[in-house]
């Protein structure tokens, strides 16, 4: 498609770009090359005319750039290709062939049991027909989205609403895939759009302008450009052997007069170049300057530029090679999608009452068609749903007005209820001053009265253990000496006396106290320092007993008071 290698030619003047900058702007799509790459998804689906929904995922593909498009504030005019121009028809031919040799291959793989590689071909087999065409242009009608059916080439529609003011229905830019746009004279277009906007855009207006790029358009015009693009070869005229781009670049550059060109051409080439090349060569650059197009303001047939006098006279007004007159009640009906731009015959409603289901229209959903439904009198307000098959035998239920509303009635009656009937039936609470007896049988409240006695207890024990532990202490020094004894006897008699006393009260509080066993233990610790060794032999004997009494009170008494005889006989020794 297009010109080839033109884009990689003029790769230096590529600028990325976002669709989001056309925003608020009309932008054109060249519809075909839209549909091609929606179709290879499909393309199995399509060449083996399957009845699956899948067959329709090329639709899918189209209204999802659509919809990308109508997101960022643009608006889309997209332009379908129509008939075919009697010059490209060669090209036409050969793509067909093309076209059918991969489809036999692909069955052929199929057959096989080889999917992958069948679907390879499948995707080089695949045709877009008017048919798919109408299928699109319905849904892009249920969306109100803008479209027009060229009467033969989209790219030369496109070239010519590109030139078009905005206030007569023109577009800023058009996305596409085909070079061709660029010999066709638009001024902005942009190449590999993917799904999320971004894209490539050539500016021919930059082209021309720039100075330092290569290779430079300086010295071109855009009549030069097409003859350039001629030159390297295009849809309706194949290149001269050994003529690329770059070669027909330097040429023109060269020379800058396509007749000139062409005689180079005769003396370099010889019997290379075609006898009839010359006429086919301004016959194609005719074709990108005065193609037939569908004026969208008066509803008719025209050429995208005037023919000049000139021009007419050297073809006898012969202009058959740019496509054949059609009337303007035809050329219409094809521009809005009523007729196959190929057969100029409706379609066929079999052929096209497979109609996609996605997208659809949410505005559209739970509408039928008044066919469907039998028009009915009603004097109320009632929602009645009726079909064909249905309609004869079914009893619609009338709900009165009355019952309709008697819930929101006794609702508002409720809250509109006069303020006497709502003090009749509340009643006015009393308060008893009287204080309730509550039984103290709470065990959180008991174990913490438990735990605060048993902390006193504590405390206590404590205080008395501290003060024999420092009488000990203090007496621990003095009576470890005998001279000591000898020197202050009566001193120590005091003492002595004192200690009694202390070791008598000590017996009575822990015998006030639960764990008394453990006390008088301890206490015998305490004095284990001022025995003989017989004592301390003794004393252990006498806590064994203490722990083998079973708890007795009677017996823990006896063994307390063996104890204190054992402090005083110490005392009495000393």
């Amino acid at each position: 498609m297009g010109i080839k290698d033109l884009l990689r030619f003029m790769k230096p003047y590529v600028e990325p770009i976002h669709i989001k900058n056309y925003a608020g702007k009309r932008v054109g799509i060249d519809a075909y090359s839209w549909l091609h790459k929606g179709a290879y998804s499909c393309s199995m689906e399509l060449c083996l005319d399957s009845n699956s929904e899948r067959k329709l995922r090329y639709i899918e593909y189209f209204m999802h750039r659509v919809n990308l498009l109508r997101y960022y504030n643009v608006t889309p005019v997209v332009v379908f290709d129509g008939g075919n121009v009697p010059c490209k028809a060669a090209t036409e031919k050969e793509r067909n062939k093309k076209r059918n040799t991969n489809r036999e291959l692909a069955m052929a793989k199929l057959k096989e049991g080889n999917v992958n590689a069948a679907s390879e071909l499948f995707q080089r087999a695949v045709n877009i027909t008017p048919v798919m065409a109408h299928k699109l242009i319905q849904t892009l009608k249920s969306e109100n989205i803008e479209f027009v059916v060229a009467p033969y080439e989209a790219d030369a529609q496109l070239a010519y609403l590109s030139n078009l003011e905005t206030e007569k229905g023109g577009i800023a830019a058009v996305i596409t895939e085909d070079s061709d746009l660029l010999t066709y004279g638009c001024p902005a277009v942009i190449f590999k759009m993917d799904r999320e906007g971004n894209g490539e855009r050539i500016e021919l207006e930059k082209v021309f302008s720039a100075e330092s790029c290569k290779p430079s358009f300086q010295s071109f015009n855009m009549k030069l450009f097409t003859g350039m693009c001629v030159l390297a070869g295009c849809d309706f005229l194949p290149s001269v052997p050994g003529i690329g781009v770059a070669r027909a670049h330097a040429l023109v550059s060269k020379y800058r007069n396509i007749d000139r060109i062409l005689s180079v051409l005769k003396l370099e080439k010889g019997d290379q170049m075609p006898e009839d090349y010359a006429k086919s060569f301004k016959d194609a650059l005719a074709v990108f300057e005065h193609a037939r197009i569908y004026d969208i303001n008066t509803k008719e047939l025209k050429h995208m530029k005037p023919l000049p006098e000139s021009f007419l006279e050297s073809l006898d007004e012969d202009l058959n090679f740019l496509g054949p007159e059609i009337p303007s009640t035809i050329v219409k009906a094809i521009a809005e999608g009523n007729l196959n731009p190929s057969t100029k015959e409706a379609f066929d409603k079999s052929e096209c009452s497979r109609l996609p289901l996605h997208p659809i229209d949410p505005h559209t959903i739970g509408q039928l068609k008044k066919s469907e439904v039998p028009t009915i009198k009603q004097d109320n307000c009632f929602s009645i749903f009726g079909s064909q098959n249905t309609n004869k035998n079914c009893t619609v239920t009338r709900l009165s007005d009355k019952d309709k509303y008697s819930n929101e009635v006794t609702a508002l009656q409720k809250l509109i209820m006069p303020l006497e009937t709502n003090e009749t039936m509340t009643k006015p609470f009393t308060f008893d001053e009287t204080h309730l007896k509550v039984p103290n049988n709470n065990p959180f409240r008991i174990r913490k009265h438990e735990e605060e006695i048993s902390l006193v207890q504590k405390e206590e024990t404590m205080e008395e253990i501290s003060i024999v532990s420092s009488g000990e202490y203090i007496d621990l020094n003095d009576y470890m000496s005998p001279i000591n004894f000898q020197e202050e006897g009566s001193i120590n008699l005091l003492k002595k006396r004192k200690f009694e006393n202390v070791c008598l009260d000590k017996v009575e509080v822990t015998d006030e106290q639960v764990s008394g066993v453990t006390e008088v233990e301890n206490c015998d610790g305490l004095c284990l320092n001022m025995e003989s060794q017989e004592s301390v032999k003794s004393k252990i004997r006498n806590s064994s007993d203490l722990k083998g009494s079973g708890g007795s009170e009677k017996k823990s008494k006896k063994k307390k008071e063996s104890n204190i005889r054992t402090i005083l006989s110490f005392f009495s020794k000393v």
